[in-house]
Parts: structure tokens; sequence; C-alpha cells
């Protein structure tokens, strides 16, 4: 096998529909802040580490539009980029998103695998 999965449980996105209803860049702003910062807590959960290459399926059961996972996608791989894990979140290192609902998960869960090419643990 030459990739590494990393198994990651986060919650529940805020809905597109909401985010974008009119409401002030502030808002917005600060539900992208407090999403990445439950990101940054379930990857403390595992070895930092460094990817050459990613890619995110995400499985979810909630009342949400399927194309509301985009947000955990998007706000996932801003996480991932800053805090170092990979150089970039560009077509070169970031190539595919699923997104796949799953009724017997619990309600409002969402799993975030991110499987890593040229992964590296970090010191």
């Amino acid at each position: 096998m030459d990739y590494i999965e990393i198994e990651l449980i986060v919650p529940k996105p805020p809905s597109l529909n909401m985010i974008y209803a009119g409401k002030h860049w502030t808002y917005r702003y600060k539900k992208k802040n407090e999403y990445k910062e439950a990101c940054k807590k379930e990857l403390a959960k595992h070895d930092k580490f460094t990817a050459d290459r990613i890619r995110i399926a995400i499985v979810y059961n909630s009342r949400l539009d399927i194309d509301n996972g985009i947000l955990v996608s998007k706000f996932l791989a801003d996480t991932l980029k800053e805090e170092g894990y990979i150089p970039d979140d560009n077509p070169q290192h970031y190539d595919l998103i699923t997104i796949k609902f799953d009724g017997s998960l619990d309600k409002n869960c969402y799993v975030a695998t991110i499987r890593c090419w040229g992964y590296k643990i970090r010191e």
C-alpha cells in the first residue's frame, strides 16, 4: 500500500444556505474559524504528519443536503494547509473529494477520511 488513511470525526458543518443567506462576512469568518479549530482538535489525536498528496472522503448522516459537505472539505483542507500537513490545497496536492450519505451513522455524524501519499511523521 502506498498511502495511509487517517479518519477524523468532524462536526456537522454550517449550512451553505445559512452561511450565504444575507449573512455578514464576520458571521462566515466566525463559523469557518470555529470549524477549523474543531479540525485542529481532531487532528491532534493523531501523529503530526506531512503528505505530498491527499484525497478526502466524507461520509455523513444529517438532514443537510449532500453539497453542504463541501464545507467539511474546504475547512479541513484549509486547516491541513495552514498547519503544514500539506504544501498546498491545489490539485497537485489535493485532487479528489467524495461525499456520501450513510444513514447507518449516528445522526449529525461526519467522518472525513484523509488518504495520504508521501506520508511522513513530523517531529
